[in-house]
């Protein structure tokens, strides 16, 4: 298949990918977005209706101040003021002037001084049952006021509606006590308030009785805290097709279900966010065609039909084998550089032909290296295993007996049965040790002789490996972010690689690429693996760079900062020996070792520092200035 074919069939399933693509992400994130801020619309509009039915509440209490805290209230409720009531108390103009529904005078005891229960609309006389008794009980909650700063608000059931009330001790207008008795204001929350409240919130507010009448448990309650505003239970979330519905139950002081409410949010938004998808879909499929036509035109005359040209001529140069034909195509663009480098490419095809044999040379001497190490490790393991039992049988010949046996014999006063035993035993241990000595020598001999291979096998590496490394200016912020760009996803995903400008204006050192590729490598994977180990989520090591005299050199100094682990004072001075490590695992205490070597033998230093673990570290490389 042409690759102007392939180009069309890509076009046309990258625009229908892309449709597919919009359309899911429309339906899939999108419109769950509206949905989602349509259910917090939902029990935010709850939520504001209960706090306006709290603040219908709150505006009850500023008058049953005004009552409570009035010292004229105080001395007629310790007898003191016996024109009280016909002076403020007549009729029902008091509460109608306080908006309320009733209004109650107790003592201390819980007996009724004054009370009065009223209907706003016809100002008709209502008996509220036990408010509109001669006595509440002790323990009725509105009568809980222990000290001048308690107070009681909330909702209590009546014959007629749930209402809301406030109590508060009554005081001297310098709120001094002691305690009176206790005033009670109340205000109905019924089908009128209920109406008050919807037209304010602009939402649908349905009114009913519970089906419950039993205690609520206080778990399943909002805004628990009893005497600081309404009471009621977790909001219960039902969808329809055309609202979100809202149902919550008011709860009176003694936590019985008082007034349930369904509170209805119309479905605009999703109405809304449905109709702006189809439009935005419709949108893109227009835009996209378009944008297809274009781009697959402009596709055609910029980068297909170039291509073709220079697929004809490379054609013709593989038929005819005629590197001196050169093709023509002059523009400013990736295809005119693509065909420059083009002729390029057939101008060096020697040289490049030469680098690839001397690139294999190198990959044969590093693959002999690896047989090498191979043969090397091979002579080892039977030389240390003959060396280890020669060890152990030095260890178990029997200097000590024959010692003793040599003292004994040498003492006059041994036994000439025991002389006879010990000559008979030195005997044989001579025997014994003769035969150990010429073992040892031979293994002794096949050791050396072992050593000699070995050390034949690194004079034929040392000859295959005699050429120089090849020391350059070289840039090491590419350097630097060559090998972050290539580290495993791993250590990538845990640290961040930030490089000064500092480092960018010290310029370019004398060193070896590949050789400072690998050192820089090393560094990186420390400083992540100590970031590991902190256990930082995600870490930071920071670059910079400075210049400074060195041993008679110019020579730039980098910093590589880490916010890892740190390094225990104690291992500092050990980190670049051979074989030292923290990390306790097979391969390690190599790459920081390797490292500093080949620093220095790059004419350059490389150092540690740390404040202590928990505090990260810093790595110090310093090499010549180019």
């Amino acid at each position: 298949m042409r690759l102007s074919s392939k180009v069309n069939i890509l076009v046309v399933l990258a625009f229908v990918a892309s449709g597919l693509l919009c359309l899911g992400i429309q339906w899939v994130f999108i419109m769950p977005s509206f949905i989602s801020l349509e259910k917090e619309t939902a029990i935010k509009n709850a939520e504001r209706v209960l706090e306006t039915i709290n603040n219908e509440l709150n505006q009850v209490a500023p008058s049953a101040s005004d009552w409570a805290f009035w010292t004229d209230t105080y001395n007629y409720m310790t007898g003191k003021n016996q024109n009280f009531v016909k002076e403020n108390l007549e009729g029902t103009s008091v509460l109608e002037a306080l908006k309320a529904n009733y209004m109650g005078f107790y003592d201390t005891e819980g007996n009724a001084a004054w009370n009065l229960a009223i209907d706003l609309p016809t100002n008709e006389l209502l008996h509220l049952g036990w408010l509109s008794e001669a006595k509440l009980p002790p323990d009725h909650p509105l009568l809980q006021i222990k000290t001048l700063t308690d107070e009681v608000r909330g909702i209590i059931d009546t014959p007629y509606a749930p209402m809301l009330v406030v109590a508060k001790p009554i005081l001297t207008n310098l709120r001094k006590g002691p305690i009176a008795g206790t005033f009670i204001l109340g205000r109905f929350l019924n089908n009128s308030t209920i109406s008050h409240i919807s037209k304010l919130t602009k939402l649908s507010i349905i009114p009913s009785l519970p089906k419950k009448q039993q205690i609520v448990p206080s778990h399943l309650l909002q805004i628990g805290h009893r005497h600081k505003g309404i009471t009621y239970s977790a909001l219960r979330k039902v969808e329809t097709q055309t609202s979100w519905q809202i149902y919550t139950t008011l709860v009176d002081l003694t936590q019985k279900p008082v007034l349930a409410l369904q509170i209805d949010t119309s479905r605009d938004i999703s109405d809304q966010g449905a109709k702006a998808v189809m439009q935005s879909l419709w949108s893109l499929a227009a835009t996209g065609l378009l944008m297809m036509f274009v781009f697959w035109k402009l596709l055609r005359i910029t980068v297909l039909e170039p291509l073709t040209e220079l697929t004809e001529h490379a054609k013709k140069i593989g038929k005819a084998g005629n590197l001196q034909e050169h093709i023509q195509i002059k523009r400013d663009d990736e295809i005119g550089f693509l065909s420059k480098t083009f002729n390029q490419m057939v101008d060096h095809l020697e040289e490049s032909r030469q680098k690839v044999v001397d690139q294999s040379y190198r990959s044969g001497v590093a693959e002999m290296a690896g047989g090498v190490l191979h043969n090397i490790r091979n002579a080892i393991t039977p030389l240390n295993v003959r060396l280890s039992t020669l060890q152990q049988s030095l260890r178990t010949a029997p200097l000590e007996e024959i010692k003793q046996a040599s003292a004994e014999l040498a003492n006059s006063n041994t036994l000439s049965e025991r002389r006879a035993d010990l000559v008979q035993f030195v005997e044989l241990a001579a025997e014994e040790l003769s035969k150990l000595v010429t073992k040892s020598y031979e293994d002794v001999t096949l050791s050396i002789q072992q050593i000699a291979q070995i050390e034949g096998l690194l004079a034929d590496q040392r000859r295959l490996t005699r050429s120089e490394r090849v020391i350059e200016a070289v840039d090491m912020v590419k350097i630097i972010n060559d090998v972050a760009a290539g580290l495993r996803s791993v250590f990538k995903d845990v640290m961040e690689v930030k490089i000064t400008d500092s480092v960018v204006s010290c310029g370019n050192v004398v060193g070896a690429r590949a050789a400072l590729q690998q050192v820089v490598a090393n560094v990186l994977i420390n400083a992540a693996e100590s970031i590991i180990e902190a256990g930082e989520h995600t870490g930071c090591i920071t670059i910079s760079a400075s210049k400074e005299e060195l041993m008679g050199r110019e020579m730039v100094d980098y910093h590589f900062d880490d916010n890892g682990i740190g390094v225990d004072p104690e291992h500092l001075e050990h980190l670049f020996e051979r074989d030292f490590s923290t990390k306790h695992r097979e391969g390690s205490g190599y790459g920081l070792h390797w490292s500093a070597i080949t620093i220095q033998s790059l004419g350059g230093k490389m150092f540690v520092e740390s404040a202590g673990l928990g505090h990260g570290a810093s790595i110090r490389i310093l090499l010549p200035v180019a």
